[in-house]
């Protein structure tokens, strides 16, 4: 139960740190940025705190930084799709 907490708050922290990037293509107007940044950041730390809690703190660690560096591999490709899916 605890992974999935963990998950559901690493993934939307990396959203909205891909969201307060200014090459971002989910939306077209630019959101405030320093609000994303900010709740960006307390979800990461939010879920690494999660899941250093379902596993030893190491292992935490590099859970964290592996599902944040997937997510943010995955996105722009993502966004990407969805524009070629649009122009059809």
């Amino acid at each position: 139960m605890i992974v999935v907490l963990a998950l559901a708050l690493t993934v939307p922290g990396c959203a909205c740190l891909y969201l307060a990037s200014p090459n971002q293509k989910w939306l077209s107007q630019a959101p405030p940025r320093r609000l994303l940044l900010a709740a960006g950041s307390l979800l990461l730390v939010a879920g690494l705190i999660a899941w250093i809690t379902a596993f030893r703190p190491l292992s935490g660690l590099f859970v964290t930084l592996h599902v944040a560096m997937v997510c943010l591999f995955v996105f722009p490709y993502a966004a990407a799709l969805r524009g070629v899916w649009r122009s059809n």
